[in-house]
């Protein structure tokens, strides 16, 4: 049999990058298609999960970049009893690779991940999906940490020789920079302000003695900071606005704050030092993005294969031995063969900088046109 061998030194041989145009492993046009899971990111009593009869906008770039060009574009997912269905799907070749984004909850009009339309009009815990996960032929299953854009606003009001009825009838925030909608990124979650249309959470509540303990009025909005500019608390209560300036504070998406306040006949305060915040993101759980990709397919006949040595640091992969039987990158495996004939060795690997191989008896041919980076 003709050997075709891809070296560039003599024995041992380390390979940083070839690519070789070799008709004989050009691909047969077979292609997976991509599936997605998702888990949120969260620590507070808010949206923990989503499931059946949920949707998302997805989106699925040629490149790790939201400028990128879409694969498929307007792709709509959606939750059926724990498995999201997308419509297009995506579909990759064995030489393709996918970077993965998505937003919730779904809207038509979001088609550009750049500005995904935020409006706390609707009152709905937005989570974006942050940097892109990528996918392979072999990877394809995008797994989506949900994380939430809004910040949560919760207020606890203590009567303090109130003599009113103590009904709590509104709550609204006024202030140059407050906005109730405005454009999100997808892969930061940071929002740019547009509108101040404004927003009044409305609800019938009787101020307690002591406060509540359970049920609090909160509502989502975008994040902003009183350092720079004033932001006034207007609260209904027993028909009559109650203003109060808010305390200086740079107010961040993805933490619940919850205010105490004091509430007298002459007025509602802010009480200082009683401010709670909650992280809704779980702020130890970022991990940092794969890099250094690379696929090795090394096709053989022999009985016995060892696997070349990756180099680079924390490197980590996927073995295909081509008779059926796969498991993770371990340097210097050694894998015996059943049947005589020839086998297809893929090795799909992450933070690897280049390779050695010292053995090339019984190898037909080594392919690295996908030993690159992301």
């Amino acid at each position: 049999m003709k050997k075709t061998i891809c070296i560039l030194l003599l024995l041992p041989v380390f390979i940083q990058a070839c690519s070789d145009d070799t008709d004989e492993l050009a691909s047969d046009g077979k292609t997976v298609e991509v599936t997605i899971s998702t888990q949120v990111i969260t620590k507070a009593d808010v949206v923990t999960a989503l499931g059946n009869g949920d949707e998302m906008n997805v989106y699925a770039k040629t490149y790790g970049s939201l400028e990128a060009d879409d694969i498929v574009e307007g792709i709509h997912a959606v939750n059926e009893s724990g498995i999201w269905t997308m419509t297009p799907s995506i579909k990759i070749g064995e030489k393709e690779r996918a970077f993965i984004y998505a937003v919730s909850p779904y809207a038509e009009g979001n088609t550009n991940p750049q500005a995904i339309a935020v409006d706390i009009a609707e009152q709905k815990d937005v989570l974006y999906s942050g940097a892109f996960v990528p996918v392979t032929y072999n990877t394809h299953e995008a797994k989506l940490n949900m994380k939430h854009a809004l910040m949560l606003l919760s207020f606890n009001i203590l009567p303090q020789g109130y003599t009113g009825a103590g009904k709590l009838q509104g709550i609204q925030l006024k202030g140059q920079d407050i906005y109730t909608s405005g454009s999100m990124d997808v892969s930061s979650g940071k929002i740019k302000g547009t509108g101040k249309e404004g927003f009044i959470l409305k609800v019938e509540k009787n101020i307690t003695s002591g406060g509540w303990h359970e049920d609090l009025p909160q509502f989502w909005n975008i994040p902003f900071s009183t350092l720079g500019a004033e932001v006034t608390l207007v609260a209904t209560i027993d028909g009559k606005d109650f203003e109060v300036r808010f305390p200086e504070l740079e107010m961040k998406g993805g933490i619940q704050y919850i205010f105490r306040m004091a509430l007298t006949s002459n007025g509602l305060q802010f009480i200082p030092g009683q401010m709670e915040t909650v992280p809704l993101n779980v702020d130890d759980d970022q991990p940092k993005q794969l890099e250094g990709h690379g696929i090795i397919v090394l096709t053989h006949q022999n009985k016995e294969f060892t696997l070349p040595a990756l180099q680079g640091n924390n490197v980590f992969g996927t073995i295909n031995w081509g008779d059926g039987t796969s498991g993770g990158y371990d340097m210097g495996a050694t894998h015996s063969y059943d049947t005589d004939g020839q086998h297809v060795v893929m090795i799909e690997s992450w933070n690897s900088t280049g390779f050695e191989l010292k053995h090339l008896t019984g190898i037909d041919l080594i392919d690295i046109s996908s030993y690159d980076k992301l």
